[in-house]
């Protein structure tokens, strides 16, 4: 009798215990990202894409489905600008027109998909995504390009963008929101095309 009575009290007591533990486990599950409040904002990027090809470049976002990517490498597209805008994408060097050299047709292609998913988040009032230990926070989705996931730092700033199956992987740095209106640079962008004279392609 008096072993039983022992076990209900040690019963009573660890109850209580089991309750307090597990109301202090971190809730689980996804949360919800501010998309990007800036417009127009820039980043340099490393590019990694097909097999074993990488490219250096400066990424600038104008405003809805208007971008720029300056290339710094390779050696056979630096100085190329690939200038994004709606569906049409067209290629300069150096103040030149032309059209998109078959050397960054690739990018090009990888650099589409990376700038529709961006357009996408920002026109999103927000973005399931699952919080990470150090602070990030990971999203996924579907793009023309497969899945992806999307990584935004502590600050909401994007650093990683990855769609495995293409594979591409697109790292960012150096954001910077840009304070020039998207109006007033895709005018000037507009201005400055007129100027230039169609020829072929560099690095041919």
């Amino acid at each position: 009798m008096r072993r039983l009575m022992h076990l209900r009290n040690a019963l009573i007591f660890c109850v209580p215990a089991v309750i307090f533990l597990q109301g202090c486990e971190a809730p689980q599950g996804d949360s919800q990202v501010q998309p990007l409040p800036a417009e127009s904002y820039e980043a340099d990027c490393t590019l990694e894409y097909g097999e074993g090809q990488s490219a250096a470049l400066h990424l600038t976002r104008y405003g809805e489905s208007l971008w720029d990517a300056a290339f710094t490498d390779p050696p056979a597209l630096a100085g190329v600008i690939l200038t994004f805008d709606g569906n049409a994408v067209s290629a300069s060097y150096k103040g030149l027109a032309f059209t998109v050299p078959k050397t960054a047709l690739p990018a090009k292609n990888m650099l589409t998909i990376v700038t529709e998913t961006l357009d996408a988040a920002h026109a999103a009032e927000s973005l399931p995504c699952s919080p990470q230990e150090d602070g990030s926070q990971i999203c996924r989705g579907e793009s023309a390009g497969g899945s992806y996931t999307l990584t935004f730092d502590p600050s909401g700033q994007p650093v990683l963008f990855e769609v495995p199956s293409q594979p591409l992987k697109i790292t960012f740095s150096g954001f910077t929101e840009l304070q020039e209106t998207a109006e007033s640079t895709v005018t000037e962008t507009s201005a400055n095309t007129t100027e230039t004279t169609t020829v072929t392609e560099p690095n041919a």
